[in-house]
């Protein structure tokens, strides 16, 4: 019997590492090399992609209770990304329920009298190795050509700026997201994605009025993600 019972342990031990070792990132999404610029990518700008802003794919993997989104570029600057001017915005659903990331390369916490109560996290705050935060997000009041955003700070999660490999990933908890397995990832559809940003580089300021002028480089997520 304890002989049975450890070949069925070996034979459960071999077939665990088997299907970890098969698990792999799942492409969502495929961007064309060259295109960063301007206007939404109609007009390529020479040297944004050695700045960090050329959005090649994209890919969605599950890491014991986390899912690990990660964003490759065509090139990116030692420092990750131009700090403070720039972040890299992903619009994604979770079983329809709407989410964001927003992520800078540094970050430093100041107050936002636009946002209201929310984002006030940051405050004296710095972030020196990036910041990745969670986010519910809708549109806001439009005031003449200024659209304040109305944003909820779900979570401030890990990730990390690899420029030697070219990609930034954030680590995302299912939990702070309710994802299980069978849940759907998809291609966000509100927030700022009519604009031509579901997933984008955006200059710093342009959060506040976006429009396809201030994306720099964009792409869509056309693949979904079922979690295993």
């Amino acid at each position: 019997m304890k002989k049975l019972s450890g070949v069925l342990l070996a034979t459960l031990l071999v077939a665990a590492l088997a299907g970890n070792a098969g698990a792999k990132p799942t492409t969502v999404f495929e961007d064309p090399p060259g295109d960063a610029g301007l206007s939404s990518q109609s007009q390529p700008l020479p040297g944004a992609d050695q700045a960090g802003f050329d959005i090649t794919s994209g890919s969605i993997e599950k890491v014991k209770n986390d899912l690990k989104f990660t964003v490759a570029h065509a090139a990116m600057p030692p420092s990750g990304a131009l700090p403070e001017g720039f972040r890299l915005m992903w619009h994604f659903s979770v079983n329809n329920e709407q989410y964001r990331f927003t992520i800078k390369s540094v970050d430093i916490g100041k107050p936002d009298p636009l946002s209201g109560p929310n984002g006030q996290e940051r405050v004296g705050q710095v972030y020196l190795d990036g910041a990745f935060r969670l986010e519910t997000f809708e549109e806001g009041q439009t005031v003449g050509t200024l659209t304040m955003p109305v944003y909820t700070v779900v979570a401030m999660l890990d990730g990390v700026f690899d420029p030697a490999a070219g990609t930034v990933t954030v680590t995302l908890p299912m939990k702070a997201v309710k994802a299980k397995k069978g849940s759907v990832i998809a291609g966000g559809t509100g927030g700022a994605s009519d604009t031509g940003c579901q997933i984008c580089w955006i200059p710093h300021y342009a959060e506040r009025s976006l429009t396809p002028h201030t994306v720099i480089d964009a792409a869509v997520q056309t693949a979904t993600y079922k979690v295993r």
